[in-house]
């Protein structure tokens, strides 16, 4: 998905009477949060000791957005990058992306000797 496919649920004309936007993640995860009112506490609040890379990590979010009274947008579902694997997956459902390019060129680490 590109950023035009983006534009549209972003767009000023989304923004009355929404305080968040959710990005699911295909895993159970997030790929995306954004507030409408942004500050440091609320987002402490929204974050702080939110089970990450979990099947719930999702709905434990949107849980805690509701009880907070925020109206949230659900944005597309989308495979997020949280490990190697997710990333060659994601670069072979888009192939001729910068993304894909990118990890394309990179060098494998050598392994650690234990």
């Amino acid at each position: 998905m590109g950023a035009a496919a983006l534009a549209e649920p972003l767009s000023a004309a989304r923004g009355p009477g929404t305080d968040a936007w959710f990005g699911p993640a295909a895993d159970g995860g997030f790929w995306a949060l954004g507030l409408a009112r942004p500050n440091a506490r609320l987002a402490e609040l929204r974050l702080h000791d939110l089970p990450m890379s979990t099947p719930d990590t999702g709905d434990a979010l949107l849980g805690r957005l509701a009880a907070a009274g925020l109206t949230a947008h659900q944005l597309p579902v989308l495979t997020d990058v949280d490990a190697l694997d997710d990333a060659r997956q994601v670069a072979a459902e888009a192939p001729g992306s910068r993304f894909a390019a990118r990890l394309g060129s990179l060098t494998p680490a050598p392994e650690v000797a234990t």
